[in-house]
């Protein structure tokens, strides 16, 4: 496995196109001939978040999907995307409580194929990005796989991960490593930390927006002022993946 794919995880699989729904045709057509050589500048990439029913995708479901795009390492104002998703079950209380979504109130909400199929022509050719993506991202694949015949191809980037190598390097260099551990990562926290704006929690939208600031400033970090491509990024990161 290459240094670029080792960043950007590929989630999906082969499948054959008579089974996809014309969205993950499309989608997968979009996100075909990625250069691991590009700079980061001439990418496009969208920050998302999610709110589900519970932890588990063999068992819960998506309620909301958020998502921002950038052009490079610059936030596009007003280009975002967010919808309610209508669950084929209840939402559990504690659930509720988390987000402030119920079944009653979802009750008039797109159901998840046209929620995705939205989803799917927001990001085009974009590379995802969130805090924690691999949660994200394995409860929309399960819901493609229902709902659209397969998985999304997007490679993913982790701003948890990138905000890990980032502290590990830096209390390295300040010979303070064994602080790295008990750090709090939780988006609000870094946030807080690094000074970026901040936004209401567990709204999706509003959670990829404070992801998508965390990206640009990590990212901006890992070139320390110098064009930086998609393996570059990964380089830069690499203690955490040694």
């Amino acid at each position: 496995m290459g240094l670029f794919d080792r960043l950007l995880r590929r989630t999906g699989a082969a499948q054959t196109p008579e089974a996809l729904a014309p969205a993950l045709l499309a989608h997968q057509a979009a996100q075909a001939g990625r250069d691991a050589r590009a700079l980061l500048d001439a990418c496009a990439f969208v920050a998302v978040d999610t709110e589900l029913t519970g932890f588990d995708p063999r068992r819960h479901a998506l309620v909301s999907i958020g998502a921002v795009r950038l052009s490079g390492l610059s936030i596009l104002p007003g280009a975002s995307f967010s919808s309610l998703v209508r669950p084929p079950g209840a939402v559990p209380r504690d659930a509720s409580l988390v987000h402030g979504l119920t079944a009653s109130g979802l009750g008039d909400a797109p159901e998840e194929a046209a929620v995705l199929a939205a989803f799917l022509d927001f990001v085009g050719d974009a590379i995802l990005v969130g805090h924690h993506i691999d949660l994200d991202m394995g409860f929309l694949n399960a819901a493609s796989r229902r709902s659209l015949g397969g998985p999304l191809v997007a490679p993913c980037i982790d701003t948890l991960r990138l905000a890990m190598a980032f502290e590990e390097k830096r209390l390295v260099a300040g010979g303070r490593a064994g602080e790295a551990e008990s750090l709090d990562y939780s988006l609000p926290a870094l946030c807080r930390r690094y000074g970026l704006p901040e936004f209401a929690a567990h709204d999706a939208r509003a959670d990829a927006l404070a992801a998508a600031y965390l990206f640009v400033f990590l990212a901006r970090k890992c070139g320390r002022g110098r064009p930086l491509t998609l393996d570059g990024l990964w380089r830069a990161g690499r203690t955490w993946w040694r």
